[in-house]
Formats: C-alpha cells, sequence, structure tokens
C-alpha cells in the first residue's frame, strides 16, 4: 500500500474544509497508509477519528519526507490564511497533489502581506503571478483610486500561480475552476472531483426526518421552512432573501413560514438591523454557531434551502452538498460551480436588479411544485455524481497516476532534470577548480536543454 502524507485544517479550525477531510480521511485511509498531519500541539476535536488514524505533528514532516517516507503528499488548500498558512508554506517547499478549493487566493494572500505590514511582499506576488498588469492594480489600489482587489476581482487577480507552478498535480471540485486553471497552468496535470454528500438519505425517509428534527428542534409542523446554512456575510446576499421575505410577508404570499439562518453572521453584516426594518423579527430566526449534528437537523426540518453567493472566488458550497444530500430543493445562484449543477436539480437565479423578484418566484414556485418528484430528482442525481464512493475512486486514480509518474507538471520535471544535470557537471569538472570553464560550460548545456524543451512544447 502506497504510503500518503496529508494535510488539511481539522476540528475546531472552524473551515468547510475541517468537516470535508473530517468525512473523506476514514474512506482514504484505507486505500493509501495515510500520516495525517496537524500543527505542532494542536488538539483535534474529533477523538473518534484521531484514534483510527496515523497522526504527526508539522514538526516531523521535514525529516521524514527527507527520508522518502511517502510516495506522495496531499495537501488541502484554501483561501482563509489562519487556516492554510502553513499548509501553504510546507507545498511550496515540497511539491505534492494540492486540492485547491478555492480557485483564487487572494484574500489568503491579502492577509499573508497586507495585513502584516508587508506591501512588498503582496506586490512580489502580484508581478510573479500576474506580470505589470498586477502591479500597476496593486498601485491602484494604493493609492485609493479602485477597492481592495480581492473584494472586487479577485478571479481576474487569483494570486495562484507560485502554487500552480510548485505542485505535482492539481485537484478542483468544478469545470469551472478546472477550465481556468488549464488557461494559467497548462503544464500542471488538472482533475476535477466532485464534492461530496457526506450523507444522502432514503428518498422514503424524507419526510418522517423532516416531522422529527421538527420535534427536536421545536419548529411548528405548519412552517414553510427556509434555511440558509454556513458564515453569513455580504456575499451569501441573505440580505436579499430578507428583502424577499418581506415582499412575501406584506402581499400574503405565504401563511405561515420562518427563515433560520444558520450558523455565525459576520459583524460587518448587519442582519439583525434589517430583520427589524423589514417587521420580520417573528419569522427569522438566527441561531448562531451550531455544531455538525445541529447543521443537518435544520436542513432536514426544512422545506427548502437558499445557498446564494455573489461575488465569488471560484469556490464551491459543501453546504450545498450537504442539502442535496437532504434531498432538499435549493436556489443557488447561477455563477461559476453553482452552474454546472442540472436545472431539475438545483434552482438558479441571476445576481443582477431582478435578483429579489427571482427570488419570490423560486420560492413560490417550489411552494407549488410536486416534492416527492423534486426530492426523487435530487437524490438520484446525487448518488450518481456526488457519493463517496466516486469521490474516493477519482482521488485514488489521480494520485496513483502521479505516483506512477501517469501525470506530471512539466514545470517541476524541467527543474528537476536541469537541477540534476547540473549536479552531475559540476562533479565532472570539480578537479579542474576552474569555476570559469565549469560555468561556461554548463551554461552551453542550459541553453541546448531551454532550445530542446521549447520546441518540445
Amino acid at each position: 500500500m502506497k504510503k500518503l502524507a496529508y494535510f488539511s485544517p481539522l476540528n475546531p479550525i472552524k473551515s468547510g474544509i475541517s468537516d470535508y477531510s473530517e468525512d473523506l480521511i476514514p474512506y482514504l485511509n484505507g486505500e493509501f497508509d495515510i500520516d495525517v498531519y496537524i500543527p505542532n500541539n494542536f488538539q483535534m476535536d474529533n477523538i473518534e477519528l484521531q484514534n483510527k488514524i496515523n497522526i504527526k505533528e508539522f514538526y516531523q514532516f521535514d525529516e521524514l519526507y527527507n527520508n522518502k517516507e511517502y510516495d506522495a503528499v496531499l495537501y488541502h488548500m484554501g483561501n482563509n490564511y489562519t487556516a492554510h498558512n502553513e499548509i501553504y508554506e510546507f507545498a511550496i517547499k515540497y511539491p505534492g497533489v494540492v486540492v485547491l478549493h478555492d480557485y483564487s487566493l487572494h484574500h489568503f494572500f491579502a492577509a499573508k502581506t497586507l495585513e502584516q505590514g508587508n506591501i512588498s511582499a503582496y506586490k512580489e506576488e502580484m508581478f510573479y503571478c500576474h506580470g505589470n498588469e498586477g502591479l500597476n492594480k496593486v498601485n491602484e489600489f494604493l493609492n485609493h483610486k479602485i477597492p481592495p482587489i480581492w473584494e472586487t476581482d479577485s478571479l481576474n487577480y487569483p494570486l495562484n500561480l507560485r502554487l500552480l507552478d510548485r505542485s505535482a498535480g492539481i485537484i478542483v471540485h468544478s469545470q469551472f475552476a478546472s477550465e481556468m486553471l488549464k488557461k494559467q497552468a497548462p503544464y500542471a496535470p488538472i482533475s476535477v472531483v466532485p464534492l461530496p454528500a457526506p450523507l444522502i438519505t432514503d428518498i422514503d425517509l424524507i419526510y418522517s426526518k423532516m416531522i422529527t428534527e421538527r420535534e427536536t428542534l421545536g419548529i411548528s409542523k405548519d412552517d414553510f421552512v427556509i434555511c440558509a446554512l454556513g458564515y453569513a456575510n455580504h456575499t451569501k446576499r441573505i440580505d436579499k432573501v430578507i428583502e424577499a421575505l418581506k415582499l412575501i410577508k406584506e402581499n400574503k404570499l405565504i401563511r405561515n413560514f420562518k427563515f433560520f439562518i444558520v450558523g455565525e453572521i459576520a459583524e460587518s453584516y448587519p442582519l439583525q438591523d434589517l430583520i427589524k426594518k423589514s417587521n420580520l423579527v417573528d419569522e427569522v430566526i438566527c441561531t448562531g454557531y451550531v455544531s455538525l449534528n445541529q447543521f443537518d437537523q435544520y436542513i432536514a426540518a426544512s422545506n427548502m434551502c437558499v445557498n446564494l453567493r455573489y461575488p465569488t472566488q471560484g469556490e464551491n458550497s459543501a453546504s450545498l452538498l450537504k442539502i442535496l444530500g437532504h434531498g432538499k430543493p435549493v436556489i443557488a445562484t447561477d455563477i461559476g460551480s453553482f452552474s454546472e449543477f442540472p436545472d431539475e436539480v438545483v434552482y438558479k437565479i441571476g445576481y443582477v436588479e431582478s435578483e429579489v423578484d427571482e427570488i419570490i418566484k423560486t420560492i413560490l414556485k417550489i411552494l407549488d411544485e410536486n416534492k416527492e418528484v423534486k426530492e426523487r430528482h435530487i437524490i438520484n442525481y446525487i448518488q450518481q455524481n456526488n457519493c463517496m464512493a466516486v469521490c474516493l475512486a477519482n482521488y485514488k486514480k489521480i494520485i496513483s497516476e502521479i505516483i506512477y509518474g501517469q501525470q506530471n507538471n512539466v514545470n517541476l520535471s524541467f527543474e528537476k532534470y536541469v537541477s540534476e544535470h547540473v549536479s552531475n557537471l559540476s562533479e565532472m569538472f570539480i578537479e579542474l577548480n576552474d569555476n570559469k570553464i565549469i560555468d561556461q560550460y554548463i551554461d552551453g548545456n542550459l541553453e541546448i536543454l531551454v532550445d530542446s524543451f521549447l520546441k518540445c512544447e
């Protein structure tokens, strides 16, 4: 069995990637001999998982890697600096397979550089990834001519090139991200592994689970329940949902409804004030942070969910897969990876001026539709495309192909070949003890190598 080093945030680090990894590791651990790496002195929340796997701390990796203990390294990389800063440094130093959960890493680098007061490092990264155009963009921002680039234009300036250059392979979760990456780095293996739904409900049990969980959560069986799930900030468009519900209430379009905002709300996102102004204090409930089990309970108790996203960082939504795994109708923004779901599985709306009207129309459509037919469409699609078995088979295939050299990053291969060539030439001429002759010979050979490489391309 091939040995794999595995780097990812884990709970209690609050990240969808932590949840994703804790779902994936037990399955992947049966296909590879895995060492899961955690920060030094880190205490995992998931004791059950911890007792089933090999745990190593970051300080142990250098020696084991240099002793060739691992056939491959798997890094999970996202846009959150706090969760991924050390993982990024390992990925750059020790190339491996990178699961890129967010196409754009601009937020990550803004936190890594600007928030530390290091403007020059931010400029350097923009120049490395986007050349003079990137530098000009930084200068516009620093001169207050444009808003923060990571808030408004991160898809055009994703700051991911250094990671692409240094990765043995890249895994993403959507064709949307794959197509953009292939334009940036045609020399690197790019593969798609769909996000898995960690739980897929039996179609015949959806209604009974809804009733059971409503009793547990104290929700009336007569309410039409809508849920928005996960960390709430301005990109989740929940303010637009509240505007829509305000009009639904005023026009008495739905008799009894409740809207649950399940999860933490960003301090910069003043939803409580909006709820009061919209006269929805009785209809909108903010739960605050909930456990993973409660998260699933709210989905099961709902009639439908909303999963809007704009602007996008090219990310995917683990909460969307959880919702679909429960067979629940969901409204998503017609953008990026969300657009790839079939219309009979996910309701999609735009993010233009008509957004609120589209939300209202879609909620009413869901209210009137045949829910059993919809549930069957959703569950059948998820079982075929997003079950854990499909995800696992893709991981096994991609990692194995990289281990056996069936896929490789041409950039890394060329770098390795040149390094070995230079080392061999140096050994050949070491006895001459004439650095000038050695340098001239090496430079000449490197020119031949580069010319040959360019002809192959």
